[in-house]
């Protein structure tokens, strides 16, 4: 490990220490209850499937056009490999109407080539967790659901932004979308050297809610700040690690300009809670 490394990754870690005092636990995360004013923004999270059988995998997504869902690259990718463009995923949109029983299946439009999926990642990686990202195009546009909108990648959120984290977590006893609500900001708001490319937020996120938005609270819009990609734990402690949209965000624009199923332009937003550029 080289020096300069090193003392990112210290710095990283000295931030999650000074970070615990006030971190999730597991018991924070609560399911979304079908009435409730959060579940009536988020019929766009839904959950992602890939494989069969025993290479089944499954975790969260969410659209960010009526064709095109955004997840993380380590659920699509097999150990020692990148993420394979033009592999089958199926969909299953949020919500319970009837027209959402069934999977929509899709393809891999976009991903980084850089990221390569670890048997066993370890710690804090600041080189990986910025390319953890894919883009899904379904096979048909889905009608009937709001997509999510994205922040724009110029925008510097600051300190006290609040996040909202949402997702399908496995193995609960009653299945559904969970959610933390207003989480506290742990990201520097200028890209400093340990948080470069990272969001982090002092969510409870748990296995499955991977690929899932980072809502950055702002009003009654569904914003997403970036993509959920890892759980960091200090004894009981949790925090959410995130993938913000300028990471991905000229790649994943070009493959929805070219998409023949529901080409379109940037599906970007300025939130009410910044103040305009």
């Amino acid at each position: 490990m080289n020096g300069g490394r090193c003392r990112a990754l210290i710095g990283a870690f000295g931030l999650f220490v000074a970070l615990t005092a006030s971190s999730a636990q597991d018991g924070d995360l609560k399911r979304v209850e079908a009435d409730s004013a959060l579940a009536g923004r988020l019929a766009a999270v839904g959950k992602v499937f890939s494989g069969h059988g025993a290479t089944l995998s499954m975790a969260s997504g969410f659209l960010v056009s009526s064709c095109h869902v955004l997840t993380a690259g380590h659920v699509l990718a097999k150990a020692g490999e990148q993420v394979q463009l033009g592999a089958e995923v199926r969909f299953f949109p949020g919500g319970t109407s009837a027209d959402r029983a069934l999977p929509v299946t899709g393809r891999v439009v976009a991903a980084s080539q850089d990221f390569i999926m670890e048997a066993a990642p370890f710690g804090f990686d600041q080189k990986r967790i910025p390319n953890d990202w894919v883009l899904i195009e379904l096979d048909r546009a889905l009608s009937g659901i709001e997509p999510i909108r994205l922040l724009y990648p110029e925008a510097v959120t600051p300190a006290d932004a609040a996040y909202t984290v949402v997702g399908y977590p496995l193995g609960q006893v009653r299945q559904g979308l969970f959610a933390q609500e207003h989480c506290r900001n742990g990201s520097s708001p200028h890209g400093g050297t340990a948080l470069k490319g990272i969001l982090i937020a002092d969510c409870a996120v748990r296995s499955g809610m991977s690929g899932g938005p980072m809502l950055l609270d702002d009003e009654n819009q569904a914003i997403a700040a970036g993509i959920v990609v890892e759980r960091f734990t200090i004894g009981q402690k949790v925090m959410t690690i995130g993938v913000p949209v300028a990471a991905f965000a000229e790649k994943m624009s070009a493959a929805m300009r070219d998409s023949e199923i529901c080409a379109v332009g940037a599906p970007f937003v300025w939130p009410f809670s910044l103040p305009n550029r």
